[in-house]
Parts: C-alpha cells; structure tokens; sequence
C-alpha cells in the first residue's frame, strides 16, 4: 500500500515509549527532506495580534523542534520576526479570494501538509454561513487536486468579539464538519474555535495566548491523526495563569497577568457552587465612611465627624 511520507506509521517500539510516557523527540530519518507545511488563510494566519505577526507559526516551528521533527514553512508571503517566516496568509481575504490564488502556490511550493484556516472575512462582510460553507468546500477541493499527497487540515475558525457576528460564527463552524468528512481521508478537522473570549486581542485576532493554544492544536491534530510517534508537548488549555494583551484602541493595548481562580458563582438556600474562572487584578476607587477625630484647623477646633473619602485599593475583575 502506498503512503505519503508524511503518514509514515510509527515503530512499535516509538509508540511503546509514547504510551508509557518515556516519548523521546521523533528524530528526522538522515537524509529525509524537511516537511513542507503551508499555512494558508488570512490575517489570522499572518498573525496579527501578536507581536512581530510571529502569530501561531513561531510556535508550532518551536513544538516541532521540540519533537525533533524537520520542517519548512512554504508560501508566497514572508511575515514575522523569527523562525521560518514563509506562509500563504493574506489579511482580509475572503475563502474565493484565497481560492483565487491556490493553484498558483501549491504548484510552486508543493506542500506535504496544509493547515488552512479561512473563513472569518466572510462572515465579518455579512456572508451567510452555508454559502460561506459551499466555498469552503470548493477551497478544499482545489487544495486535495493542487497537492493531491498532502495532508489537509481545516480549522473550524476561532470566535469573534463583535458579539453580532457570534450566531453566523457559530452556524459556519457547525457547518465545517460535515464539510471535512465528505473529502476524504487526507482532509481533516481541526478545531480551532476553541481561542475564543479573552483568548482574542481585538475583534477578530487572537493575542499571544491564543496563538499559543493554536498552535498546540494544529500539532496536536497532526500527531493524533498521521504522526503518533511525535512526543506530546505542553498543554496551553491547562494554564492556571497567562500574561494577556488586549487592544484598548488602535495604538493602546492593555496587557496584564490572568489567574484561573475558583470562585464562588451562587448561594442559593445554603447551597454555594463554585467555578473556575479567569481573573485579573486592577485598580479601582471605592467612597469610604471614615471617623476623623477633632483636631485644630488654621487655629480654629474641628470636631470629631464622619466623612466620606475616595480609596485606591485592587480588586479582582472577570474583566
């Protein structure tokens, strides 16, 4: 049976290691060529939100070295500030608009995996969601015949902070399953939705933490579906604490650490629940009622009294 060097099955002995926990890096075969990945979509695959547009591709590239695993980005653009800078991103491009220009890239640049996350232009310009999910699916076939060895991986596209936009969101990336299942075994669902809430940095970009998520997902979808012998790496998801960047407004951003913290949520009939949820400690001013005792002001004698003073304290905030 024919495979695709990228779907080479792991030795029995690597995955031995791997379930026992004793993985170590899945070290490249000498002389084998680095693998060609492409990232392909828009602003999100640029990295805009991040420092530098280093976006979620330094990272996966710093997992991949981790695993020991040789890789070349590919594609017609050049974006960020380390690492292997080479992608197929385009900022505010639409699915047809990516479509547009595919054919043309993946023959220059023959990619072995692509990892295609496209969509949110289309819904940020009001497309309905089965339509954007008709083109999705004419995307993806012009991928499987443009690098028919590949494998593809298509992402269920991560949340919006523009809170009209979350029910067209939503319906797409319920509409993408279906649309993945249908190509066949070298197309898979990867499921980026996940970065969403303070994960995104302004209305449409995730921040540095949730490029990180990305990426540990789009390697965590490529080791559980064609490469078991790659070793796991820190989980994201996990974090109980993370510094994040948020944009205030075009030229201020507001970046602070966040902690998972349990708190209490309702107490209802003494009953309390409790929840996990991610808070951040900021300034605020609360009007206190204090005692002054009398004292003598510019000669005159003031008496003892109440009054109300304004105090700078912390508190911790959902937001």
């Amino acid at each position: 049976m024919t495979r695709s060097r990228f779907g080479t099955v792991a030795s029995s002995l690597a995955g031995l290691l791997f379930c026992t926990g004793l993985a170590t890096p899945a070290a490249a075969s000498p002389g084998e060529p680095p693998l060609r990945i492409m990232p392909l979509g828009d602003s999100i695959t640029v990295g805009v939100g991040s420092p530098g547009k280093n976006g979620w591709r330094a990272e996966l590239q710093r997992r991949l070295r981790s695993a020991g695993v040789s890789a070349d980005f590919v594609g017609s653009e050049n974006e960020g500030t380390t690492g292997d800078l080479d992608h197929e991103g385009h900022g505010g491009w639409t699915i047809e608009r990516i479509a547009g220009i595919v054919d043309r890239s993946l023959a220059e640049h023959r990619p072995d995996v692509v990892l295609l996350h496209a969509g949110t232009n289309n819904i940020t310009r009001s497309d309905d969601p089965m339509a954007a999910a008709r083109k999705l699916s004419d995307l993806i076939d012009r991928v499987v015949a443009g690098a028919p060895q590949a494998e593809i991986y298509v992402a269920k596209i991560i949340g919006t902070a523009v809170a009209s936009e979350v029910p067209a969101n939503r319906a797409y990336n319920a509409l993408v399953p279906a649309v993945v299942q249908e190509k066949g075994p070298r197309v898979h669902l990867v499921d980026q939705s996940t970065v969403a809430g303070l994960d995104i940095y302004d209305a449409h970009h995730p921040n540095e933490f949730g490029y990180r998520k990305m990426a540990y997902t789009w390697y965590e979808a490529m080791r559980g579906t064609t490469h078991p012998e790659w070793p796991g790496t820190g989980n994201p998801f996990k974090a109980r604490q993370a510094y994040l960047c948020h944009a205030q407004s075009r030229t201020e951003r507001d970046c602070r650490t966040w902690h998972l913290r349990r708190v209490i949520v309702s107490q209802k009939d003494g009953q309390t629940v409790t929840a996990d949820r991610w808070q951040t400690v900021r300034p605020v001013t609360t009007r206190v009622r204090v005692w002054v005792p009398g004292h003598h002001h510019h000669r005159r004698w003031v008496s003892g009294h109440h009054e109300i003073q304004n105090r700078r304290t912390t508190r911790w905030s959902n937001v």
